[in-house]
């Protein structure tokens, strides 16, 4: 990310008065690809390990397990995290100090490799459940807040949030500005996905209505 800051800020108005956007970003983070195509609800079924893994793995092991910690406090799920390098978890992350470093498989939009390659999740999916993410990271290319907030975004759509909400950036998934923590939205949305009602492989159109049902009580004042 260009911009690194430490956290989005919350939207204009009291959080009853979110509704609206956080269907929206919702609907553009969790029920949309990058390419703006629909994809059912996406989410993982069980507990998940978190393998670390490369070169710079135990420099950034702790910041994993912070992440960790707190997405699993927000979904519900057992969420582990090891660092044994022969051993790739659920979600794999790996972690390198070589600039010139390339994921195999993975080539630049434009097919030219004239710009670092920096971070990048590939999750696997069956159904609507995710079976798997690997996830690459660049540390060689990036200032140690650029890296947090790479682990952050990539960690957070491997939850579920295969999409990207540009010119919002209330969201780690507005991919203009890397945060060093979760907004009060992404908590907001994590929490929703992970919401027993929505069910893994649920279309956007009986999804829609039920998390709008979902935020709305998240966002109800409370008494």
């Amino acid at each position: 990310p260009a911009i690194v800051r430490h956290a989005p800020p919350d939207p204009d108005g009291d959080p009853p008065q979110w509704l609206n956007r956080a269907v929206v970003l919702f609907d553009q983070g969790a029920l949309a690809n990058e390419l703006k195509g629909v994809r059912p609800v996406t989410k993982w079924a069980g507990s998940i390990d978190i393998a670390v893994r490369g070169d710079a793995r135990r420099a950034w092991l702790e910041r994993v397990e912070r992440i960790a910690d707190d997405l699993s406090h927000l979904t519900g799920r057992s969420i582990t995290v090891d660092d044994n390098p022969l051993w790739a978890g659920d979600m794999d992350v790996y972690v390198t100090n070589r600039a010139s470093y390339w994921p195999f498989f993975v080539e630049p939009a434009n097919g030219v490799r004239d710009q670092p390659f920096t971070c990048i999740a590939l999750p696997s999916t069956l159904n609507g459940e995710i079976r798997g993410s690997k996830i690459h990271i660049n540390a060689g290319v990036m200032s140690p807040d650029g890296v947090s907030a790479c682990l952050l975004e990539e960690i957070f759509q491997s939850m579920g949030f295969f999409g990207e909400t540009p010119g919002h950036p209330e969201t780690v998934l507005d991919d203009d500005v890397g945060y060093q923590e979760l907004g009060s939205m992404d908590r907001l949305l994590l929490r929703t996905l992970y919401d027993p009602r929505l069910s893994a492989g649920m279309s956007r159109d009986l999804a829609l209505p039920l998390v709008r049902q979902i935020l709305a009580e998240h966002l109800a004042p409370r008494r």
